[in-house]
């Protein structure tokens, strides 16, 4: 009885090895990866892949025809269990996730240059970061993002503001900015929609709204028009924001 079970035994052990080893990690993250972008309505390609035991690296992935960079994916045994894994992304973007078949949580990195389908009358300098959690499953989101400075063009001249934090939720194609501020002198501080669109990012329509503050009196100002063709307006004389109001 004894020798059987010990046969049993080193039968299932081997056979897991096996399976790790042999196991096509590559056609798996391919499928996985590619079914989640398109959950999330974005069409993906790369240039090559190379897969082994321990990782899966698919080389100069694009989104949407925008370069994003190299990803690694790092797995385990356990993966054929859990379907959980860790990335790494290197390129124009540099960020770190955790994934699994139904969610991703991020850390994101990446300079306001490389976001260049923003276009004046604003434009994003030094870096850009993104934290959150997705839901690939519903696409829903929630991300917080830190921006060390941005310029605006506005009817009163180029503005600048800096450390912008903005609290973001998004469902399918509506993003909605509960908050976004600058911690300067200016005090930005607006909330609003964008209606995205995935296929084009350009095209994406932006309706924002707040305040900023000048010689110590807030003036209303909006933002509004799809992202390659913003209007910044300011609010007249008599048009400016209270403390109350806030």
């Amino acid at each position: 009885m004894n020798r059987i079970l010990v046969s049993v035994g080193i039968f299932i052990l081997v056979f897991t090895a096996s399976l790790w080893i042999f196991f096509p990690f590559g056609s798996y993250i391919e499928t996985m990866a590619s079914q989640s972008a398109k959950n999330m309505g974005l069409r993906m390609k790369y240039e090559g892949m190379s897969s082994g035991m321990f990782s899966t690296k698919l080389t100069s992935i694009s989104i949407n025809d925008s370069e994003i960079g190299d990803f690694t994916f790092h797995h385990t045994p356990l993966t054929l269990l859990t379907r959980h894994m860790s990335v790494d992304v290197k390129g124009i973007y540099n960020a770190k996730a955790k994934i699994s078949d139904s969610d991703m949580e991020f850390d994101v990195t990446t300079s306001g240059a490389a976001l260049d389908f923003i276009k004046e009358p604003v434009s994003l300098k030094g870096n850009v970061n993104l934290k959150g959690k997705i839901d690939t499953k519903t696409d829903t989101s929630q991300i917080t993002a830190i921006v060390d400075k941005m310029l605006l063009k506005t009817p009163l001249g180029e503005m600048p503001f800096e450390n912008i934090t903005a609290d973001i939720e998004a469902k399918g194609k509506t993003i909605t900015i509960n908050r976004l501020r600058s911690n300067d002198k200016t005090e930005l501080d607006m909330r609003g929609k964008i209606r995205l669109n995935k296929l084009n990012i350009v095209n994406s329509e932006v309706d924002l709204a707040g305040s900023i503050k000048l010689a110590g009196q807030k003036q209303s100002i909006t933002i509004k028009g799809k992202i390659d063709n913003l209007h910044p307006m300011m609010g007249g004389a008599g048009s400016s924001v209270s403390e109350d109001e806030e």
